[in-house]
């Protein structure tokens, strides 16, 4: 692969505009806020990049709902927090020419038969690293991790939280080797996640 640091640098740099919008049977005031525009990493999760949604959409909606757990649905289906914003995007196959992504906000009727409960970031960094262990004793039987110290995981945190890695949304050739994939494209959960449709 010729141009591999050229590739890596436009997949780790890849952004998608979302344009969130409060549920309009929960609004309590008279009009529909306006949205809610934000440019956010692919390879980030949903939890980490919707801070400022859920404190701009609370203006809009009753006191007794502002303690709800906001949840985001796109197209009728709940958002799955624990999967990267890159992924969902691709398994929903929103084209480019349907940019920005219309994501619709819930404070009311979490479905919590359908999307795990994300109470706090420190229950995603736990998940995330969870996720990175599992992925790493698969790839390099636990070599790297194990050879981590608590810093370095503080490190990577840190840096997925303030978006200094990022990740893609392409579309490889079929005859790219895996291999490649994995090594080169992988998430920063250390997973290759691929949506075949």
């Amino acid at each position: 692969m010729a141009n591999d640091r050229e590739v890596l640098r436009e997949i780790w740099e890849g952004k998608l505009p979302i344009c969130f919008t409060l549920n309009p049977d929960e609004v309590s005031e008279i009009q529909q806020p306006d949205p809610f525009y934000l440019m956010v990493p692919r390879l980030s999760y949903f939890p980490l990049v919707t801070d400022k949604v859920k404190k701009y959409f609370s203006k809009f909606i009753s006191n007794e709902k502002e303690d709800q757990e906001m949840w985001l649905e796109y197209d009728g289906q709940p958002l799955k927090w624990h999967f990267p914003i890159g992924v969902l995007f691709d398994l929903f196959m929103v084209s480019q020419d349907e940019l920005p992504w219309n994501v619709t906000v819930h404070f009311e009727k979490f479905p919590a038969q359908q999307i795990f409960r994300f109470n706090n970031k420190e229950a995603m960094e736990s998940f995330f690293m969870a996720c990175l262990k599992e992925a790493d004793v698969l790839k390099h039987r636990g070599v790297v991790i194990n050879g981590m110290q608590k810093k370095d995981h503080n490190q990577l945190w840190l840096g997925l939280q303030n978006v200094k890695v990022r990740t893609h949304g392409v579309v490889p050739a079929l005859n790219t080797p895996l291999q490649w994939m994995s090594e080169h494209l992988s998430y920063p959960d250390n997973f290759l996640h691929l949506c075949v449709v």
